[in-house]
């Protein structure tokens, strides 16, 4: 036991250098930093891991909002459309809302519009529809020009409580048409469409009216709201800075560090404990405002931050946490998503996965890099669900749509033993604890199979370039057992189960092929037959890991069918298992060649908009104890 006398002179000694510590963290030109010691690796185009070899955030569920599928556009956006980015989120009226940019087929290819889904839950939403239709001109030589769409913002609550929503005609260079808005009704219906502001350097008319001339007052006080809001129409400045009111409008000092001078981009932020306001910027550019964006500091950029080009997400979170979502990756590549938290709006640590899945592009278009990307979430003022989860929305190599539920405080480690009953959670709800990734034909969700009082974990498979992946994070030691139940419904696509360590490491691989045998890999040799499963016929399964050993032995209904198999890995502790209905992925598919602003089309994958047989399988208590 240490004496008091000794304790006070340990506190005298260490709390000094602790206060020390975090001032020399804190110091320099950073307003915000980056203080953990994990960050991503090995994440390239090529050779790189999906998952940046890192840990995961526990109980995360990843949702497909939209598929895009050109041959069935009845199954996606009702177009066809298949280059899908940019996507913003709010919660208004028991709602989520879901706006994102799309164009055929590439970026900055015009004509583009404006698409808006909903969601009561976060997981289903409605199938898209029109928001901000084609816009076009036509020349002095009656040729047409067709527009696209870019914008950093999308939502806004007025004071009054009228929900706005808007968009932006023309490219991010100054350039463009203008910015348009429309109301979202409480009943959900969709007011008319109006210009709130219009480019200083757009020549001619425009198509709609400005939006004062609008007979709804409510309406009209709404906009004004947002143009007097000089912290949140600081999304508008990448597309608006050559306006003549530029320097009052947006406040900001415009960056220098490039070879001519540029606006911030993509601006999110949050409230500090002291009031200040901390703005983000891509390229992790950093400003505060003290005074409510009557003045701002110089942008900095955020070196601790790994960044490689895509936005950063900054948002104060419900339990007063503040947290950071991006692609901390050095390459063009942008994955995984990742999240770090911290305490202060300061100092900022522990980062680990939210999505680390990147298919492959079903359809070939320029500028769409691999991965998860262009994160938002809900910023301050457009509402709050019900719950501490963070929830952002993104898109998946500029193709399909996607929303990830961040359970809240954030954990990557589990103590103790782990024994879910998937019947005690809500049928068709979250599957607590568990990380999901259930693209919108490879759904993952709590059934009332075998009943309502014995319910289970499916996992469906109809996707050709895609699989349901759900994983469990357990207890790390050397010594480990974990259990479950297994089902097999239909085989037409495998089930993967592996038991992985922090860096991904597959440390045990095993297989259920599609003619239902039961495949092992024993070190480093291929997969061997361990038996066959019946269809439709419950089998428990126990897995017995020895970490020091590295070595695992399986037993089925009891009966042990590998015994003291060497682990396929040489380094890594058991940490989670991942049930997987298709094999694991490395490497990005380009799909396209790229030589300064040349492209080399690449090609659509065959029958990408057509499902394949079914494959459901069921799981039920599953265990992990040392």
């Amino acid at each position: 036991m240490v004496k008091r006398k000794h304790l006070l002179l340990i506190i005298f000694l260490v709390l000094p250098c602790a206060i020390m510590l975090q001032a020399a963290q804190r110091q320099g030109n950073e307003p915000v930093r980056y203080i953990g010691e994990v960050n991503t690796s090995n994440s390239g185009y090529s050779d790189g891991y999906h998952d940046g070899q890192m840990q995961v955030a526990i109980g995360v569920q990843n949702y497909q909002i939209m598929r895009a599928n050109r041959t069935h556009p009845e199954w996606s956006d009702g177009l066809g459309w298949t280059y899908s980015h940019a996507p913003m989120l709010a919660y208004v009226n028991g709602r989520f809302y879901c706006q994102y940019l799309t164009n055929p087929t590439g970026e900055h290819i015009p004509p583009g519009v404006t698409m808006l889904s909903r969601s009561k839950d976060g997981k289903n939403w409605t199938r898209p529809q029109i928001l901000f239709p084609i816009y076009f001109t036509a020349n002095e030589d009656a040729t047409i020009v067709f527009k696209f769409m870019h914008q950093r913002m999308g939502f806004y609550v007025a004071p009054n409580g009228r929900f706005l929503t808007m968009a932006y005609y023309g490219a991010n260079d100054g350039h463009g048409v203008g910015r348009v808005v429309r109301e979202i009704y409480k009943d959900d219906s969709i007011g008319p469409i109006y210009f709130i502001r219009v480019n200083d350097n757009w020549e001619g008319e425009v198509k709609y009216p400005l939006y004062n001339t609008s007979p709804d007052k409510g309406f009209v006080e709404a906009c004004d709201a947002f143009l007097s809001d000089k912290i949140r129409r600081m999304q508008w400045w990448e597309e608006d800075y050559l306006a003549k009111d530029a320097e009052e409008f947006y406040r900001v000092p415009l960056r220098s560090d490039r070879r001519r001078q540029e606006p911030g981009k993509a601006f999110c932020f949050y409230t500090r404990p002291d009031g200040a306001v901390v703005g983000f910027f891509k390229d992790r550019l950093v400003t505060i405002t003290k005074d409510q964006g009557q003045t701002w500091t110089p942008l900095v950029p955020c070196n601790t931050l790994t960044y490689s080009g895509a936005k950063i997400w900054a948002q104060k979170l419900d339990n007063g946490q503040y947290a950071l979502v991006y692609n901390p990756t050095a390459t063009a590549a942008r994955h995984p998503l990742c999240v770090a938290t911290g305490d202060d709006g300061v100092l900022f640590d522990h980062l680990v996965n939210v999505h680390s899945e990147v298919p492959v592009k079903k359809y070939w278009g320029r500028e769409k890099r691999p991965g998860p990307q262009y994160v938002r979430g809900i910023i301050e003022g457009n509402g709050n669900p019900p719950g501490d989860d963070l929830w952002v929305v993104y898109s998946v190599s500029k193709e399909d749509i996607w929303i990830s539920r961040i359970p809240i405080p954030v954990r990557w480690e589990v103590d103790g033993p782990v024994q879910d009953n998937f019947s005690e959670m809500e049928t068709g709800g979250v599957v607590k604890d568990w990380n999901i990734y259930t693209p919108q034909w490879c759904p993952i969700e709590v059934v009332d199979f075998p009943s309502k009082n014995q319910k289970s974990m499916m996992l469906k498979d109809t996707d050709p370039y895609d699989y349901a992946k759900a994983v469990r994070v357990f207890h790390k030691s050397d010594q480990q057992s974990l259990s479950f139940n297994l089902y097999v419904k239909s085989s037409f696509e495998i089930l993967d189960i592996e038991v992985v360590a922090a860096k991904g490491q597959r440390l045990v691989q095993t297989r259920i092929d599609t003619d239902r045998k039961l495949l092992v890999k024993k070190g480093t040799n291929d997969y061997s037959s361990a038996g066959s499963l019946e269809a439709e016929k419950w089998y428990a399964f126990e897995i017995k890991l020895d970490a020091p050993k590295r070595r695992f032995s399986i037993n089925l209904d009891g009966r042990a069918i590998i015994e003291n198999a060497d682990f396929s890995a040489d380094s890594g502790v058991p940490e989670r298992i991942v049930f997987r209905t298709g094999q694991y992925r490395l490497t990005d598919d380009v799909q396209e060649y790229k030589s300064g602003n040349d492209f080399k089309p690449g090609w659509d994958e065959p029958d990408a908009g057509e499902p394949v047989k079914e494959a459901v399988y069921y799981i039920k208590d599953f265990k992990a104890a040392q």
